[in-house]
């Protein structure tokens, strides 16, 4: 089943919906969807239903929404601050976030990460990473699309920090490992926040800033991770362990 996003709507079962201007010529022209076709719409903050395209042409495609669909949103408030990474690498990991459940996206400059974008190629970044992540939370059924926030650098999230279950990956950190924490039970009415660095590994300065607005940093094994390998698996680890990954589904 086909699923599309028409952020801003408050939808409504019986109600007659108009696919958004960047979805409708693809549906139309792309997918030929024809009046009858089942697909599948979300208002991007939680809710999807299912439909049926009632009206296909090259100027509009029209659905009539059905029954609300069952969420596939994670009960927990996972946030990734990632380190800005070279090339395609950042777009990986706004993919893999999203298909893992995250909430938000905050790319963070820092020392040892790529040079600053400036504003105009900043911006486009920034664009893109958001079509990267609706893109994804379509293609897994999202009723809930991440929002990726421009880029901050460390200092100005570092109030963000505390107040919540900041976790930082680092790989001079011998003691605790990522699994250890998982030992405390799930953080109830607090936000996991994620902070990952760049390919150089955050300088020293950095970590002690870190560790001083109340993060834990954390091993992730013997091995040295890529970023984004080490994003994506913190991220899978803290929803096997406190999310919905490896639970039972419900049969529909």
């Amino acid at each position: 089943m086909h699923y599309f996003f028409l952020e801003g709507q408050r939808l409504v079962m019986g109600s007659e919906v108009e696919l958004a201007e960047q979805d409708f010529n693809h549906a139309y022209r792309v997918l030929r969807l024809k009046p009858g076709d089942k697909i599948a719409i979300s208002d991007a903050l939680g809710k999807a239903f299912s439909g049926i395209v009632s009206v296909s042409g090259p100027k509009s495609v029209k659905v009539r929404l059905g029954e609300e669909l069952p969420s596939a949103e994670s009960p927990l408030n996972i946030i990734l601050y990632h380190a800005l990474s070279k090339g395609e690498k950042m777009d990986l990991v706004v993919r893999q976030a999203v298909e893992l459940g995250v909430k938000k996206i905050i790319p963070v400059a820092t020392k040892r990460s790529i040079p600053d974008l400036g504003n105009h190629k900043e911006k486009k970044k920034n664009q893109r990473w958001q079509n990267i992540a609706r893109s994804a939370a379509a293609q897994c059924r999202r009723a809930f699309l991440p929002p990726v926030e421009q880029v901050r650098n460390l200092k100005a999230i570092l109030p963000e920090l505390s107040g919540n279950l900041t976790l930082v990956p680092w790989e001079e950190e011998l003691s605790l490992s990522l699994v250890d924490v998982f030992r405390q039970p799930r953080p109830e009415g607090k936000a996991v926040l994620l902070l990952v660095g760049p390919e150089g590994g955050f300088d020293c300065s950095e970590i002690e800033a870190v560790r001083n607005a109340g993060s834990q940093l954390v091993h992730l094994g013997p091995r040295i991770l890529r970023t984004e390998t080490a994003a994506t698996a913190a991220m899978a680890m803290v929803q096997a362990a406190w999310g919905d990954l490896g639970l039972e589904r419900e049969s529909q």
